[in-house]
């Protein structure tokens, strides 16, 4: 098992290869001080290569780095849930372990979407359909179970803009996070939370059942997904 680095939200982060959830350590003499890196020390870093999706995931989305920051849009209907539950489970079946933060759907419909999809669901995907505030979803991470964290959605789940930005560029640097948001009036972010530059990828549902980038750090813009 390989270990290496990615840039994250706090800094440059340790990234494990294989999936672990086990946290690994800098050199501090990395660090120039006050979370500063010298620009000679950056250049001769060797940072983990991105995730190495594949197909239509590849096609969509390109090759992430493991502490991506993806926000997802969409009017109610639309296909968010199940879109990201398809991901989640893509995620969990190749690269690693994965927490869901449902407070939109009831076990008995995520079931059904599940159902839906048709396929094999990982044994390294859980759902958590209790954690619905900043406390118990940090309880939560803070086990360092988990390599990437969705949240379905941001205003079910009671976050606020600043209080996602500190789990993401302070506590939780190393994982990747999906944020999912209800959409304004013309389908984009609705309100100030999780603004579409603070992440690498903004996904919007144009119409239904078809989701689309809109910001993609890691590939194009406009590619689209159907979700159903």
């Amino acid at each position: 098992m390989s270990n290496g680095f990615s840039i994250g939200f706090g800094g440059i982060v340790p990234t494990n290869l294989g999936g672990d959830s086990r946290r690994n350590s800098l050199n501090k003499s990395t660090f120039s001080g006050f979370g500063s890196i010298a620009a000679t020390d950056l250049m001769s870093t060797d940072f983990a290569p991105g995730l190495k999706f594949k197909g239509d995931w590849l096609d969509f989305i390109g090759e992430p780095e493991r502490n991506f920051y993806m926000v997802i849009s969409s009017p109610p209907g639309h296909g968010k849930t199940t879109f990201c539950l398809k991901f989640a489970n893509y995620l969990a079946q190749n690269f690693g372990r994965v927490i869901f933060f449902e407070n939109e759907m009831n076990q008995s419909r995520t079931k059904r979407i599940f159902q839906f999809l048709g396929e094999s669901v990982s044994s390294r995907l859980d759902l958590n359909f209790s954690s619905d505030n900043p406390e118990s979803i940090e309880r939560i991470l803070k086990t360092g179970r988990y390599n990437f964290a969705f949240f379905d959605s941001i205003q079910m789940s009671n976050l606020d803009e600043k209080e996602l930005w500190k789990m993401k560029k302070d506590l939780f640097p190393e994982v990747g996070f999906v944020a999912i948001s209800f959409a304004n009036q013309k389908g984009g972010v609705r309100g100030s939370i999780v603004k579409q530059h603070q992440g690498d990828i903004t996904v919007v549902f144009k119409s239904p059942g078809i989701a689309t980038t809109v910001k993609n750090r890691f590939g194009e813009v406009g590619k689209e997904f159907e979700v159903f």
